[in-house]
């Protein structure tokens, strides 16, 4: 039988999309997490244990060259940009390209209510074989959130204090006031480095109310949403140009 890759990304629904694959496969499956810790929560770290135990299986963890996205975006010149992210593309897809096999089955946390995400993944990867679990079973974000506190699995962090992603702290991709407002409040330090960093390298990363870009440090603190709620960050495996020496 192939090899199943549940691509676990310390979110919740990755976390229920590995669960739902070991139901399915069995000992086939192996769960993998492509290593952006450095830069997410520290929760992260109890979140993963606690999936470990729950699902009876080790999170295998791989990484690439970078340390972290500060480290990516230094040494390629380069934060965010129409296309996505470099640190989605250098600690994401190039260490998923060099681990996994053509045979293999790709389950990935991507959900009923996300099928844009889907579709462009699957547009783009043409090669590659995925069960899309979680989508197929008409499951939703919600649905997952709900299932892990039922099992007795905490939610990270992040989701406790408002973000409606997992991500990385003071993500490169994120462009609403509100969001970096927010991140001003409860992670000042990250949001200094952030400033300076994209200061250093000529990126605007916020959009002003009149879709002009500023840089950080012109945000007021006072500057008000243009968004609802929290801006949703896509991260995921469809993100992001492909890397270097693959092709769409």
């Amino acid at each position: 039988m192939s090899r199943v890759i549940a691509w676990f990304s310390h979110g919740a629904a990755s976390a229920v999309a590995a669960k739902l694959a070991i139901e399915k496969y069995g000992d086939a499956v192996e769960v993998v997490y492509c290593d952006t810790s450095r830069d997410e929560h520290p929760d992260n770290l109890r979140f993963r244990a606690q999936v470990e135990k729950w699902l009876g299986k080790h999170v295998t963890v791989i990484a690439g060259k970078y340390a972290s996205i500060e480290d990516v975006a230094d040494k390629e010149r380069y934060m965010a940009g129409s296309k996505g992210a470099k640190c989605t593309v250098e600690m994401k897809k190039v260490p998923r390209f060099a681990f996994q096999r053509v045979d293999d089955i790709h389950v990935f946390g991507l959900t009923h209510d996300e099928p844009r995400r889907i579709k462009n993944f699957v547009a783009n990867n043409h090669d590659l074989q995925c069960d899309w679990i979680l989508a197929d079973l008409g499951w939703e974000k919600k649905h997952c959130f709900e299932y892990l506190r039922s099992e007795g699995v905490e939610l990270p962090a992040m989701y406790a204090l408002g973000y409606r992603n997992n991500n990385c702290i003071g993500c490169f991709k994120a462009s609403s006031p509100g969001y970096w407002n927010k991140i001003r409040r409860d992670f000042p330090e990250v949001f200094a480095r952030r400033a300076e960093q994209s200061r250093a390298l000529g990126v605007k990363l916020v959009e002003s109310s009149h879709h002009n870009r500023i840089f950080l440090d012109e945000l007021s603190p006072d500057a008000k949403d243009h968004y609802s709620r929290v801006e949703n960050i896509s991260c995921g495996p469809e993100c992001a140009p492909p890397a270097p020496g693959r092709t769409p």
